[in-house]
């Protein structure tokens, strides 16, 4: 389980959700109700594993980032924001076929982008901005 902790900086109050890897980043940050998601990539929780392709490490992108999400008090409906990372923009519709079957009609503001590669050979990566409780 990811460890939490809280300060008070200013006005308001920050939560990380620190990684279970030991990476320089935490998995998520919650500051004045605002949850900023790091990058996932597709990899199964239980199995630690990267997916095989673009459909499902998508499809396992997007149930991450639900779980993420649910873990915050928050879901899919209050998404603001979201970056998608692309190694072949080509594939974008693909893509968009999938990530649209897990939104409702509100729809955040996005980005798309081609990169030349991604963290353990990963064919995409998905970060969010989502309001939180």
């Amino acid at each position: 389980m990811a460890s939490v902790c809280s300060c008070k900086p200013y006005a308001g109050v920050v939560r990380y959700t620190l990684s279970e890897e030991n990476v320089p980043y935490s998995k998520a940050v919650v500051a004045n109700g605002i949850l900023y998601a790091s990058g996932q990539l597709g990899i199964n929780p239980q199995t630690k594993l990267l997916q095989p392709d673009l459909e499902s490490q998508t499809r396992q992108i997007m149930d991450n980032l639900r779980i993420l999400l649910e873990q915050h008090h928050s879901d899919m409906k209050h998404l603001i924001k979201v970056n998608i990372y692309l190694k072949d923009i080509s594939q974008l519709k693909e893509v968009n076929e999938i990530y649209t079957s897990y939104l409702s009609e509100r729809r955040p503001a996005r980005t798309s982008v081609q990169i030349n590669a991604l963290p353990l050979g990963a064919l995409i990566e998905i970060d969010c901005i989502a309001l939180a409780k």
